[in-house]
Parts: C-alpha cells; structure tokens; sequence
C-alpha cells in the first residue's frame, strides 16, 4: 500500500468522530439518490403494466419520472457537496502542520492532494455500498406505503382497475446512484486537497494558513461586548476568526430551515386541496348516474354528424329522490345536469370586467364585442329547487342564473371568487350542437357567491350555469344523501338505479354509487403520501446537511483545545467558558435564522401562487414550522457544542498547551 494512502487511513482512525459523519453524509447523499432512482423505476414498471411500454401517455409519464429524479438529484448533489466539501475541507485544514512537516520533508503537492482524495476513496468505499443498500430498503418501504395509500383510490374505481407499485431494483439506478455519488465525493475532495498542496511549508507548520486577519477584522461590536462581557466578545472574535467553518454552518442551517418550512407548508397545503375535492359536501353517500357517448362521423370525415346518447328523465330522477328518502329516512339532494351541448353568444356589457380578464386565456380579446360560452343547464329535485326560488326571491318555474365564478376561471393565472354577469332579467338565445334545437332562455333570477349549495356548485363547471325548472332531462344525475347505515343505502342505491332507468340507446347509462367519508379519506390518504414522500426526501436532505454541521462545530470546538486550555489558565472558570460557547451556538443559530426564515417563508408564498393556478383557498403563514425550527436550531447548536467542549474536560491543562495531550 503506498505511503500516502497508509497516512489518509492513520487521519482517519484519529479523527474518528469526523470521519464518521462525513461518512454518514456520504451514505446519506447516496440513499436518497438510490431511493429517488430506484423509486422512479417502480413508478416506470407500474406505468408499464398499466399502459403498455409502447404506449405515447406511458411513455411521456416515463419521461416526466425521469427528468423529475434528475432535477431532485441535482438539489441532492448540489447539498451534497456544500456539506462533504466542507467536511474534506475541514480534514485539510486539521491537517495543515502534518501537511507542512510531509513538505519540508520532501512530499510533493500531488502526495499531498493524494492523501485526502485517498480519504474519500476510503469513506466512499463504505458509505456508497450501505447507502444504495439502505436507499434500496427505502424504496421497498416506500412501495408498501404507497400501495396502503391507494388502495382506498383503488376501491373506489367502478371497474375494478387495480394501480399497485412494486419492489424493482433497477441496477441502471443503482449504478448511476453510486456514479453520481463517487464524482460527488471525489469532487468535494479534491478541491479543499488541492488548496491544502498550495500552503507553503513554512506556514503549514505555523498554522497560519487558515487565519489571516487584519486588526479590524476583529474588533467586537461594543453592544455585544457590553451585553455579554468578556466571554460575549471572545465568541464573537472566535466567529470572525473561524469565518470559513462559521459560513459552512450557517449556509447548511439556513438550507435545513427553508427545507424544513418548505415541506411544512407543501404538507399543508395538500391537506387544504384535499379537503376541497367535495367542494363542503355533507352528504355521507353520492350515486350517480351518467349518460356515455356514441359519435357518428360523416362520411370519409373526422367531423361529428351527431352524438347519441341516453338520458336520465326528471320523472325518473324524482322517483328514485323520494324512494332513496323513504328508504333512509333522512334528507337526500338530487342534481342533474342536462345542458352539455349548448353554448351561448353573450354582449361583452353582460360580461363584468374580471369575467372579461378570465376569459383571456381561452382565446378572448378583452374588447370584443361577444364572447361564445358553453352552457351548463341544471336541474334539481323540486324541494331543493322550491328552496332556490325562494332564496333568488322568484316564483316556481324561474330560471336562476348562478351568478359565481367556477374553478375553471382565472385571473391573472391564479383562483379568484368573483361575479361574472350583469344580471338584468334578460332574455338570451341558446344555441344546439350536433343538431340539438337552439332555444331562447329567460333568466328570470341570480344566486350568487355564499348563496349556492355546494352540491349545486359540483355541476356548475360551465363558463355559463343556469338552474332550470325540474321538468329538464339530465345526462349527468347526483344523489347526495347523509345517512347513519351506509353500506345497506348504498346496496340499496345500487339496486334502485339499475332496476329504475331505462336505457334508450347504444349509448348505455352508467350507475356509481360510493361512500363520499371514504373517498375524502381516500384523497386525505393520498395528501398523507405526498407528505411522507416530501417529508421523507426533504429529511434526508436535512440530515445530510445536519451531518455538515454537527461534524463542522465539532471538529471546530477540538481544534480550539489549546485555546480553551490557555483561557482557563489565566482565569477564566467552568461557567465562563461554557457561556462563551453558549454565546457562539447562539449567534450561529440567529444568523442561520435570519437568513433562513424569510427565504423559507417567501418559498411558502411561491408555492402558495402555484397552487393557486389550480384551486383557492387562503394563504396560512407557517407560523408552526418557523416555531419548530428556532427551537430546533438553538437546540442542535446548544447541545453540539455543549457536548463538543464537555469532551475536552478530562484533558490536563498544561499538556493541551504543550500541545501533547
């Protein structure tokens, strides 16, 4: 073996402590990129049985799942090597007067790079093999909960189609894992290796390399000074001195806390849009029944001659509200939608300003003169219609406009709850595709934001959504029903809409009958998963970064040995020197904080305005995940270093000195 490789195994074996959590960082980086691998194969695999390999949709899935672990491999490298880099660098400066001594004894700069990129070498050959192991142990964990997640999803899917991950090992992730993980190592390595080569013999000896300040450099802030004493001057001057091991704190602190609001926040906001699927429905039961589609094509043409289809008959739909009603006791709601193939020519003074601003992305012009919008026509089972008029205050037989925006309008890219027409009592014309009948619609009263029932709301998905009498067919009919014995309704509901509507066409309708507690728990389930998956890889980032600093305040409250020693020999007590370390964790941690905390909150507001593009709810400040991170960084950085000067008690004062202890 040669010699300089035999010296970096002697660095390693006396500075244990070190090498042991940079070698925990390196398996750390390395299990989650196996993980987030090998995870992306088992979703390949599922998309593969579930789509064919040679399907387009799977094969753009396949794409998305790649280019998706290489951006979040790339975070994980770029973490990476702030925190192994800074522990090679650490190791270097330890060995600046070994380094010196090998120089002036005749070692070269290339043995000197050498003996630290042969430490690397070394951890490496521990650390990648037990984190692709450890990453592969993950990602079998991480297909057991994924599956126990869906398969409330998959018990509710009508058809029976099972969506299932499995344990795969992809050696391709395993070997681009430890790849990746090597070049990582090896990099963070050489450079602190060659930066150490560079010191010239004399100051290696001298230990001087790391420590070039000028006088002012040093100077205490006089408010600190005189809050603190003596032992709060001596922290500061020992953080300007150490600069360099003081940054690679902050900097792996700061990430750890943005991470950590990050994951808070996605892990809460997903609660709020999984509670949004309902839209507030208190129905405990919903049945549906739902027309499919047959489209005739003219000849040698893509274009649509006509659509068939079936319908579900007001007569009927009412029917099956009262005998679900007698059968349950309690209160059932019935909402159909009828109006699918209508759209309607609106003058741009019916429009309100924001509705004319929603409309852009869909290919409007903020100034024409129309605007052609799809319609939905709503009917609902006549006690809950009665209830409507009363609420838009006009007689039994109006048609009520739904004067309130729908997820499907934005503005400015982002959810917003407004009013989109001008209500006048007016008359508009109806307009039939596929050779439906063009109409003429009276609109004879409004509901509008507050005064509309979520279920209602559920089938007002149409730019243009009007509640008509109930004698309106549906091609689209929900059942919402809040009962205490659900599986007997639901076996029931079942029953009662196969044997009650009567099919009219090829095109056949379709029943569904689900417990709505449990699809909410199912979607609940799935806001948990992207929770543990978010937590579980923004944790492993965080440990690898923790690793960083609790290696880094270690490694620097043994190198400063001598002068601890010096101080207590002119005087300074147990207490004192405590309070001075004490001083140093504290002013770590608040600059860690104030750096951290403002970016990880305005990361919250970003992800906030991306969500927005999709649902709305309110913006909640993490006020949680800032509480949990000042006292968990105060808390690390106590005990590191509390627990770091506490191992240098037992050593005898005048031998730390000399340099001999």
């Amino acid at each position: 073996m040669k010699l300089t490789a035999r010296l970096a195994i002697q660095q390693l074996k006396k500075n244990r402590s070190r090498s042991i959590w940079t070698l925990i960082g390196i398996a750390f980086s390395c299990t989650v990129i196996t993980a987030l691998f090998s995870f992306a194969a088992s979703g390949t695999e599922m998309l593969a049985q579930a789509f064919g390999r040679g399907d387009i949709f799977m094969s753009e899935w396949r794409n998305t799942l790649i280019g998706l672990s290489v951006f979040l491999s790339l975070i994980i490298i770029v973490t990476s090597v702030i925190v192994v880099s800074n522990a090679f660098r650490v190791s270097a400066s330890e060995q600046t007067r070994q380094f010196g001594i090998l120089k002036s004894a005749g070692a070269t700069k290339k043995q000197i790079t050498q003996i630290v990129v042969y430490e690397s070498l070394f951890l490496s050959a521990i650390g990648i093999p037990a984190g692709i192991i450890v990453g592969l142990l993950i990602e079998l964990f991480g297909v057991n909960i994924t599956n126990f997640f869906i398969a409330g999803i998959n018990a509710l899917d009508p058809t029976g189609t099972q969506v299932n991950f499995h344990f795969v090992v992809a050696w391709q992730a395993v070997i681009v894992s430890a790849l990746i993980a090597l070049a990582t190592v090896f990099v963070s390595a050489l450079i602190p290796a060659r930066k150490a080569a560079k010191i010239p013999a004399i100051e290696a000896i001298r230990s001087t390399g790391e420590v070039k300040l000028k006088a002012k450099q040093v100077r205490t802030n006089r408010l600190v000074q005189k809050a603190f004493g003596v032992e709060g001057a001596l922290a500061s001057k020992s953080l300007k001195r150490s600069k360099r091991n003081f940054r690679a704190t902050v900097v792996s602190l700061t990430i750890s806390i943005i991470l950590f609001i990050i994951a808070s926040d996605i892990t809460t906001q997903a609660g709020k849009m999984s509670d949004m699927m309902f839209k507030n429905v208190e129905a405990t039961v919903m049945a549906s029944a739902y027309s499919s589609f047959v489209y005739h094509y003219y000849d040698d043409s893509d274009a649509v001659d006509y659509i068939e289809y079936s319908v579900i008959h007001n007569e009927t739909a009412d029917e099956i509200t009262a005998k679900l009603r007698e059968f349950s006791g309690e209160s059932v709601m019935g909402v159909g939608q009828s109006g699918l193939f209508y759209t309607v020519n609106m003058p741009r003074e019916m429009l309100t300003p924001q509705m004319r601003q929603a409309l852009i992305p869909y290919g409007f012009e903020p100034n024409q003169e129309e605007y052609k919008l799809s319609v939905e026509l709503i009917t609902t089972d006549p006690e809950t219609y009665t209830k409507l008029c009363q609420a838009a205050g006009v007689p039994i037989g109006s048609n009520i406009l739904i004067n309130q925006s729908n997820d499907y309008l934005k503005i400015d890219n982002k959810r917003a709850e407004f009013t989109p027409f001008v209500f006048s009592e007016q008359t508009v014309l109806l307009t039939g595709a596929y050779n439906e009948p063009s109409f003429e619609l009276r609109l004879h009263g409004e509901l509008g934001i507050g005064d509309i029932p979520s279920e209602v709301l559920l089938s007002a998905q149409s730019s243009f959504n009007v509640v008509v009498a109930p004698q309106a067919d549906s091609l689209f009919y929900r059942w919402f029903a809040n009962v205490t014995d659900k599986a007997a309704f639901m076996e029931y509901a079942d029953t009662l809409l196969r044997e009650s509507v009567v099919q009219t066409s090829e095109a056949r309708l379709r029943f569904d009958v689900f417990d709505v507690e449990e699809a909410t728990k199912a979607i609940r389930d799935l806001a948990y998963l992207v929770s543990v998956f978010v937590f579980g890889f923004v944790g492993f980032l965080i440990l690898i970064g923790l690793t960083n600093v609790i290696s880094t305040m270690s490694t620097n409250v043994r190198s400063r040995a001598k002068e601890f020693a010096v101080l207590q020999s002119v005087g300074m007590t147990q207490s004192g020197l405590y309070k001075m370390i004490n001083l140093e964790s504290i002013l770590c941690s608040l600059k860690s904080l104030l750096i951290g905390l403002p970016l990880g909150v305005a990361s919250t507001w970003v992800i906030y305005q991306i969500l927005m593009q999709t649902t709305i709810f309110a913006y909640s400040f993490p006020w949680l995940a800032v509480l949990y991170c000042i006292i968990g960084i105060f808390a690390l950085t106590w005990v590191t270093m509390r627990h770091a000067v506490s191992r240098l008690q037992n050593g005898n004062i005048i031998e730390t000195i000399r340099g001999v202890g």
